[in-house]
C-alpha cells in the first residue's frame, strides 16, 4: 500500500490543530483550506476509513490510531535537522565543579571555539561523586578537579595551579583571633562539610585526629558556593581550598591564613590522545593561560 506522505503530513496538522481551518494557521508553508480538505479526503478514500468527524471536530478510532503513528515521527522530524548538523560538530564533554563551570569555563570557551568553530562543548557539573569515574568509563572527555588522580595508565594529567586549604569563617567571627590547631579550640567547633567524603574532609579529619578530636558537622553540601552560604548563616566554619576572593567578599567571609597544613593541586585529566588529542591539548593551554590571568582570585 503506497500512502501519499504529504497527505499523512496534512492529516497530522489537522488532527493536532483539531480542524482544517485551524490547520491552515499552523502548517509551516502556504496552503489553502480547500486543498487540505481535498487531500485529506483522498487519504481517507485510499485507506478506506473516515479519519475524523468534521463538525464538531473529533477523531474517529481510525484517526486516533493513525495519529499515534504519525505524532512521534513528526515530532522527531522537527528536531532531526539540528541533530544531523550536531553530528558534524566536535563534542568536548567537560566535567568540573559548578564553581568552575559558572566562573571560569565561560571565559575559556570563546577563544577555544574561535580556533575550533565546530566545537560543541558539553559541560557537566560533577560534585558529590568521584570526578574520574565518568572519565574512565568514557562518559566525559576532560575533567578539571582538585581530587587526587587515581593511578592508571589510561589517565593523562596536566597540573594547573596549587591552592592552599584554608579555614573559612565569617568576618565578625571570634575565630579570627582565637583559632589554633589545638584540642581546646577544635573540640568546640562545628564545620560545614564540602562533600563529607572529599579529600579536603579527609585532611581535616586526619589533622583533628592529631589532637584527639573529630569534626562535628553543622551542615553538609556538595558545592563550594552553597557551603559559603551556610558558613555565612553561622552553621559552622569551612575547611576547603581557598575560595576565589570575589566569592569570599560576596558572602562577607574571610580565609584564615595561618599554618598551611596542605595544598590542593587543581589539574586537567583526560584519557583520549586520539581524535580529541589536539583539541584537548589546546584546551589545556587555554586553561593554563586563564589560570595565570585569574591567579589573583586565589591570593
Amino acid at each position: 500500500m503506497n500512502i501519499n506522505l504529504h497527505h499523512l503530513e496534512l492529516f497530522y496538522y489537522v488532527a493536532e490543530a483539531e480542524g482544517i481551518s485551524n490547520a491552515v494557521k499552523v502548517i509551516p508553508y502556504s496552503i489553502q483550506q480547500p486543498a487540505i480538505s481535498q487531500q485529506v479526503v483522498s487519504l481517507e478514500k485510499h485507506l478506506g476509513v473516515k479519519l475524523f468527524e468534521r463538525r464538531p471536530f473529533e477523531l474517529t478510532d481510525a484517526g486516533r490510531v493513525l495519529l499515534a503513528v504519525m505524532a512521534p515521527f513528526m515530532e522527531k522530524l522537527a528536531t532531526i535537522e539540528d541533530e544531523l548538523q550536531d553530528l558534524q560538530r566536535q563534542r568536548l564533554r567537560i566535567g568540573c565543579a559548578s564553581l568552575i563551570a559558572d566562573h571560569y569555563i565561560p571565559q575559556l570557551l570563546p577563544s577555544l571555539m574561535e580556533q575550533h568553530p565546530n566545537l560543541m562543548p558539553v559541560i557537566k557539573e560533577i560534585e558529590g561523586r568521584s570526578p574520574y569515574r565518568e572519565l574512565m568509563s568514557g562518559e566525559l572527555d576532560v575533567v578539571i578537579s582538585s581530587e587526587p588522580i587515581p593511578r592508571s595508565k589510561k589517565l593523562f594529567y596536566e597540573p594547573l595551579i596549587s591552592i592552599p586549604y584554608v579555614i573559612v569563617v565569617k568576618k565578625d567571627s571570634e575565630l579570627q583571633e582565637t583559632f589554633t590547631w589545638s584540642e581546646t579550640c577544635l573540640d568546640s567547633m562545628r564545620w560545614v562539610a564540602l562533600q563529607e567524603d572529599s579529600h579536603s574532609m579527609q585532611i581535616l579529619r586526619q589533622e583533628m585526629k592529631k589532637y584527639g578530636c573529630a569534626p562535628v558537622y553543622g551542615a553538609l553540601t556538595n558545592t563550594m558556593s552553597t557551603a559559603l552560604k551556610y558558613i555565612k548563616m553561622g552553621l559552622g566554619a569551612g575547611f576547603m581550598i581557598r575560595p576565589p576572593a570575589f566569592l569570599l567578599k560576596e558572602h562577607g567571609l574571610i580565609a584564615l591564613e595561618g599554618d598551611r597544613i596542605a595544598e590542593a593541586d587543581i589539574g586537567v585529566a583526560w584519557t583520549d590522545t586520539g581524535a580529541l588529542g589536539e583539541l584537548i591539548s589546546v584546551f589545556n593551554e587555554k586553561a593554563k593561560l586563564l589560570i595565570k590571568k585569574r591567579k589573583k582570585d586565589f591570593i
